[in-house]
């Protein structure tokens, strides 16, 4: 490896550890942090922040990537860091240092007017945040490119090469695939899935998720599960991937799913390794977030809501769950956690319904950062989409549009990458059962070995080596495809609702 790579790499593992270092303090205000931290918790965020920055546009960076980029005995790896650095590069000489400490700072505080606003069904007390996280972003998207529509530049954070023109186009697509298949499903019989609102103890749901964890191979010695409002895993380190969940009580399954959901983020985490010598640097970090989203997607339904998967694992749920599963079987468990139905809950909702969920977010958004929706007039606009989309009537904000943690950290753009994770998940899905026809039947045995060796070594190792429709291309031989998506929920739900 040549010295001004090696050193290039250098500089960017200290860079990461200082990311990482604020992951620390980002991931103790959400789980275990007193109350009233929060005013010291944001300046030292945003203190740590800075410091990042810093290393981030040091100049002897800029001088190391133009000395490589003339070589032409460098490796494909090696190129592919060097593309992979020079864009972060970019785009990080572009922030002044007092925007990204004041945006550390205020996602903070936001975060946690958050919590407390959801809480007391709020908003009020959250829309001055939210305000202030969309001039932040705003700001941020101007700094980055002048010259493109504000949304576009921060879709592309996420997703890069993704504009709101192109995510529309997919949308649309997809939009016309769900309504028919909930139509399908709205003409049949519903599955009773009354049973999941028993009561089950926040104990035995601990205990459900250890056993879960342990059954796919979840590395106790490389993460952790917490407890925390709104689920989600971060990256505290090569080797410490932590996630999080919560409970309700009358409804086991939200902490069960959203448990898997987020090993499935943590197995990507943890799998990233494109090679040895560029550990703890840009490229071995995800491909975008909608790669990201469709690990943790695939694991959670179609994995995680299969009947091959409960064949094995429903006896031992059954019994921890002690009166909350008396008298119901394999089958109606399978059917009941993939019921269909209109929900106010995105991160409860079904497979079917979730993208509408993320449709309305997304025109929700691109209409805050166009500025022709005023934060003000939110709650309204996002009840009114609620009905269109859904036919929902959203009693109060609490689940309505302050459900989500996403706008409070300034994560504009970001919910597109759900969707996608879903058209990305299916793809490899049958990719996947090409290359292992016997996956299903290895499931019924309690076996995901082989399934999550496969996604490891095409998915996960190669890290940000490829940009995300590349690496669907080389994973699975064609561009993005919504049609196996659409293929795999027809499949699934002509067996649930017989139709």
């Amino acid at each position: 490896m040549l010295e001004a790579m090696q050193r290039l790499a250098a500089l960017d593992r200290e860079r990461a550890l200082l990311v990482h270092i604020g992951a620390i303090l980002g991931w103790d205000q959400e789980t275990y942090m007193p109350e009233n931290a929060i005013e010291e918790r944001a300046e030292q965020l945003a203190l740590v922040e800075g410091l990042a920055h810093d290393k981030a546009v040091s100049p002897e960076i800029g001088e190391l990537l133009t000395a490589l980029e003339g070589r032409t005995d460098l490796g494909e790896t090696e190129k592919a860091y060097l593309t992979v650095a020079r864009r972060e590069y970019d785009r990080e000489v572009k922030l002044p240092s007092r925007l990204v400490t004041e945006m550390a700072r205020q996602t903070s505080l936001s975060q946690a007017a958050w919590v407390q606003a959801r809480k007391n069904d709020d908003f009020s007390a959250f829309a001055p945040h939210l305000s202030t996280m969309i001039d932040l972003n705003l700001e941020m998207a101007s700094a980055l490119d002048h010259d493109s529509p504000a949304y576009d530049v921060l879709l592309d954070l996420y997703e890069i090469g993704s504009d709101e023109r192109s995510i529309g186009e997919v949308f649309s697509v997809m939009k016309a695939d769900l309504v028919r298949i909930l139509g399908k499903i709205t003409s049949s019989p519903q599955v009773d899935d009354s049973f999941l609102a028993r009561k089950v103890d926040v104990p035995a749901q601990q205990r459900m998720n250890e056993y879960i964890l342990d059954a796919l191979g979840f590395d106790r010695k490389k993460g952790r599960l917490d407890v925390t409002a709104h689920p989600f895993t971060t990256t505290l380190g090569r080797q410490d991937i932590r996630i999080t969940t919560r409970y309700l009580e009358e409804f086991f399954p939200s902490s069960l799913f959203s448990t898997i959901h987020e090993a499935g983020h943590a197995f990507y985490e943890m799998g990233i390794d494109p090679h040895p010598d560029f550990r703890g640097t840009r490229l071995a970090e995800a491909a975008s977030m909608g790669i990201h989203e469709s690990q943790s997607r695939l694991l959670e339904n179609i994995v995680g809501r299969s009947f091959p998967f409960w064949t094995r694992h429903y006896p031992k749920i059954k019994e921890m769950a002690g009166n909350g599963l008396d008298g119901v079987g394999l089958e109606a468990f399978v059917k009941a956690i993939n019921r269909v139905e209109p929900s106010l809950i995105r991160v409860e909702a079904d497979e079917v319904t979730y993208g509408l969920h993320i449709i309305a977010r997304f025109e929700i958004e691109s209409a805050l950062i166009s500025r022709r929706l005023s934060v003000e007039d939110l709650p309204e606009a996002w009840n009114a989409k609620m009905k269109e989309l859904m036919g929902l009537d959203v009693p109060d904000n609490a689940r309505g549009c302050l459900q989500d943690i996403h706008w409070s950290m300034g994560a504009f753009g970001y919910f597109p990458s759900y969707a996608l994770g879903n058209l990305y998940a299916a793809q490899f899905w049958d990719c996947l059962k090409e290359a292992l026809p016997d996956v299903e039947a290895r499931m019924e045995e309690g076996d995901t070995a082989p399934l999550l060796g496969w996604l490891k070594s095409n998915v996960h190792e190669p890290g940000a080596s490829h940009l995300p429709g590349d690496l669907v291309f080389r994973v699975t031989g064609k561009p993005l495809d919504p049609s196996h998506f659409a293929g795999y929920l027809e499949e699934k739900y002509r067996r649930i609702y017989g139709w």
